[in-house]
Formats: structure tokens, sequence, C-alpha cells
């Protein structure tokens, strides 16, 4: 597709100013003389550049210092002029940085390892909403390239949704094409964190022009629907201090439970409820349930499990660990199982529900006509397990319980 002719100038003089800021990185040669010591050199004075992923404005300064250096002497007042005023128009547009996406590193740990766009997103827009840090705004020109590639990112991992759910539904190969779907957005992500991390450990260009001096950001009301402002009220960002929800046990959710109803939260008998309590961990601690029920995390499985996510596959590479471990045979109270534990096993039995219902069809002997509107059924039937499931779980993994 051709790009409209009005636009090429513009893409040629961007192609233009980019060989030049690369031209005026080039290192040039150092004459020493002989009083110059190396020991003697700052190492504070070592570096060639400043690092890091240039803001807009980087990229508007770089860019125009370029042009600036072509045209003549006398013509660099009206152009500064002209540079200052597009700055200025630039720095007064103004955006909710929490309302866009973060990068993963910057939420928590657990992000961080999931480095599931959506998971992040969810997980700091919650926190920026119990915080009221939502309402907060920032200039465009100081975002940053990475930010705009973030952007692309979590685009790429919603496309990624629909497209492994449209793999699955076709006949016969659907099996086979979903993973190879999901490998491809995987592999797309993969590369754009590469160019992320090539950019935020290259070099500003170097410019003519003062940094941008910036009035301190209003704060602009978001309009929140009310069942995410009270979800978002229950939870916190999981920044070490805290036991995340997945984590917390079945214990913990009963002492939880009777400490918010004992606090007024609901019109309870409190002296009934609290016997109550009591008769239910009683029940947890004396009761057990084999090891093997407790599954690891598919990320500590090994990169085949992490990857496909299936619930009976992981349920069979952890049992293989427990019996590595000699742990197969072992038992644990009621009151130490997690809530993240309990919620695999909720998901295990849908995701076998759903093997059993394709195997069902596959083995019938149907005709294909049959077979095939059954099988789509089942597709869209399983899909808030097989894609909604995984994030509910990273979001458990990286929030807290207020």
């Amino acid at each position: 597709m051709r790009k409209p002719r009005p636009l090429a100038p513009a893409l040629g003089s961007v192609a233009v100013m980019t060989a030049l800021c690369a031209g005026l990185l080039a290192p040039a040669t150092a004459h020493a003389t002989e009083t110059d010591l190396l020991g003697a050199t700052p190492v504070a004075t070592a570096g060639l550049c400043d690092q890091g992923a240039p803001t807009f404005d980087d990229i508007v300064t770089a860019s125009a210092s370029v042009l600036r250096a072509a045209i003549p002497a006398a013509g660099w007042a009206d152009f500064d002029a002209r540079v200052a005023a597009f700055r200025a128009q630039v720095a007064a547009v103004r955006v909710h940085r929490d309302g866009l996406p973060q990068h993963p590193a910057d939420v928590t740990a657990r992000t961080a390892e999931l480095d599931d766009p959506i998971v992040t997103y969810l997980v700091n827009g919650l926190d920026a909403v119990h915080t009221g840090r939502i309402n907060e705004t920032m200039s465009v020109s100081q975002l940053t390239v990475n930010d705009v590639i973030e952007v692309f990112i979590l685009a790429t991992g919603i496309v990624k949704i629909p497209a492994k759910l449209a793999a699955g539904m076709v006949p016969t190969v659907g099996l086979f094409l979903k993973p190879l779907v999901g490998a491809a957005f995987t592999g797309v992500k993969a590369l754009a964190r590469g160019v992320q991390n090539s950019i935020e450990a290259g070099c500003v260009a170097p410019n003519v022009y003062p940094p941008l001096v910036l009035e301190p950001s209003p704060t602009e009301p978001v309009a929140v629907p009310q069942p995410i402002v009270d979800l978002a009220r229950q939870v916190i960002r999981a920044d070490g201090t805290c036991v995340p929800i997945a984590e917390l046990t079945l214990a913990a959710v009963v002492e939880r439970t009777r400490a918010f109803l004992a606090s007024g939260g609901a019109a309870v008998d409190v002296a009934a409820m609290n016997q109550t309590a009591d008769a239910l961990q009683g029940f947890l601690a004396s009761n057990r349930v084999a090891h093997v029920l407790l599954m690891r995390r598919s990320d500590d499985l090994g990169p085949l499990v992490e990857a496909l996510d299936l619930g009976p596959l992981t349920f069979l590479a952890n049992f293989g660990a427990d019996v590595a471990e000699g742990k197969a045979l072992d038992t644990v109270p009621l009151a130490e199982v997690k809530v993240e534990n309990a919620f695999d096993l909720a998901t295990l039995s849908l995701d076998i529900a759903s093997l059993l219902i394709s195997a069902g069809t596959s083995l019938s002997g149907a005709a294909e006509s049959v077979t095939t509107p059954i099988s789509i059924a089942q597709k869209l039937l399983f899909a808030p397990t097989d894609y909604g499931a995984p994030i509910v779980r990273g979001v458990m993994q990286s929030m807290c319980a207020v």
C-alpha cells in the first residue's frame, strides 16, 4: 500500500534526520596531552552518552538540531522560535499515564515473571483506581518510545486471544494450529521486548535545545464504572509487604472472613459466627488431602508446560515432580490448601470435561456435519476457562486483598 503523497516528504525527512543523528553519535579521536593520566579521569565522566529510551521531546529536539545545522545562521532565531512553539503545543497535550500500559517490571515482581500484557494492565489499572493515581495526567512530551511499544505489545496480547480461539476451531488441524498461532504471537512479543531493551541500552541523541520545563501536571477525574471501583477498593498491588491473594491459605481466608463480619461488615450474630468459624477451622485442620492435588505453577515445571498451559498436562508434570521428590503419597491439611490450589483444581476439572467432550465427538463415528458444530460450541463454551483463567490467576498472584 502506497503512502499518501503529503506524507512522503515528511517520511523522507525522518529518514534523513535518523541518518544524521546516527552520525552525531560517532566517536571522535581524542588527543591526550603528556599530563593526562587514566587514573586521574573521574569515573562519573567516563560515560559516552545518556542512556535510556528517548522521549517524544527528545526526538523532536534531536531532529530539530540536525535541521538547524543545515540552515544559515541568520535563520536560527526564527527556526528556534518555531521549534519552541511546536514543543509547547505538544507539551500542552496531556494523557492519563495509568490509562496506558506499563512495562511489567515497573508493576510487580510477579508481573515481570509472567510478562502477560493483559495481566500487567489489569493489575496496574486496579492499583491506580485504588490509590487515585488513575486521575493523574502527564504531558505527551514525556512519553517514551518504549511506552509506544508497550501499547503495541498489549494490542498483540488482546488480538492473540481471538486468533487462538479461531485457530482452535479449524477442523482436524485446529489442535496443532492453535499452539503455532500462540507461538507466533509470543515471538512477536519477544521481538518487541528485544527492541525495547536495545533502545533502553542505547544513547539519547544530543541536541542544542535546553530541557523542556513543564508545569505541574493537573489531575482530571476519570469516570470509572462502579463495579471496578468496588473491586479496586478491595485489592492492592503485591509489593512484597503483603501476601498475594493466590497464596492465602483456606485457614487465612476463614480468619479474614471472621474479622470482616466481626467488624460490622454485615448484620450477623457475632457469637454464632465465631462458633461456626471455629468449627470450620477445626474441620480444615483435621482433614487432609493428597499433596499431588496442590499443583505447582506451570512456569515452575518447565518452558513446555508453561507455554501449553493445559490443566491435565500441568497435573501430570506436577505428579512427576512429586514422584521425583518422594512426595507422591504425602498428604496435607485442608487448612494449608491455598486459594491458587483451589482455583487450579476448578480449572483442571473444566479442562478435563472439555477433553472428554472432544474425545466423545471425535470417536462417536457421527458425520462431520454433526461433530463440527458440536466441536465449535465446545470451544466457545470453554473459552472463558482457556483464556480467562490464566489472566485471573495472574492477577491473583500479583495483588493482595485489603
